[in-house]
């Protein structure tokens, strides 16, 4: 089964990296947390989402159209901004304008969920490229993107950052490349009618890259 080549990618990316996840405009995102959620269920292994500014409702307004079933009775959540909780919320991060703000938010926010959840846990992030949309100069944009170099390392998870690669590249300051840069792993995510295809660009496991596979939801509901 395709999925169980996915979940083999998984399992294979190291407690601290940072993974980011590129996809273009699809319903790529609906089939990417499908698979998250049920891979986080079989393995046992805890999964908290980042949601920023409402991002998991409207994937899960996407998937309910398509007829897929999301299970979030086990889903842990950390949201900044929007208004819609789903699943375990266990912290909320005021959002604001200036990034020094924000960012110092967020840390003493995610901190705290961290230390409570067993790990290493799956962290899926979700919604970052809305976070690049209301930056106001390059400065902020670079400050974001540091603050994410610092978490690589953190072995109390394994962060996959899945972003819309169409709206990274039309920002002025083109921070998709230095997302790529300051990556353990990355993966690009192609879009076909009942799923996605699946390669790895680059990984610190050198028998990851150029791996292809697909993640197929025609057996899913």
């Amino acid at each position: 089964m395709e999925q169980e080549k996915v979940a083999e990618i998984i399992d294979s990316v190291l407690p601290g990296e940072t993974v980011l996840v590129t996809y273009t405009t699809s319903y790529i995102p609906e089939f990417a947390l499908k698979f998250f959620i049920e891979y986080s269920k079989e393995k046992g292994i805890p999964l908290v989402i980042d949601d920023n500014f409402d991002t998991l409702h409207a994937i899960i307004i996407h998937a309910k159209t398509m007829g897929l079933s999301l299970d979030f009775d086990n889903v842990y959540v950390l949201k900044t901004g929007g208004k819609f909780e789903i699943g375990k919320v266990l912290a909320r991060v005021p959002f604001h304008p200036d990034p020094r703000v924000y960012l110092k938010n967020y840390e003493e926010s995610s901190v705290k969920v961290f230390k409570e959840i067993p790990s290493p846990m799956i962290n899926l992030v979700l919604g970052l490229e809305n976070l690049f949309l209301v930056t106001r100069t390059p400065l902020d944009t670079y400050r974001i993107i540091l603050a994410m170099q610092r978490f690589t390392g953190n072995e109390r998870r394994k962060a996959f950052y899945l972003v819309n690669e169409g709206i990274m590249k039309s920002l002025p300051v083109k921070s998709l490349y230095e997302l790529e840069r300051i990556s353990t792993t990355v993966i690009r995510l192609t879009p076909y009618h009942t799923g996605a295809g699946v390669k790895v660009l680059k990984s610190i496991n050198p028998n990851l890259v150029g791996l292809e596979t697909t993640i197929d939801a025609g057996g899913w509901s």
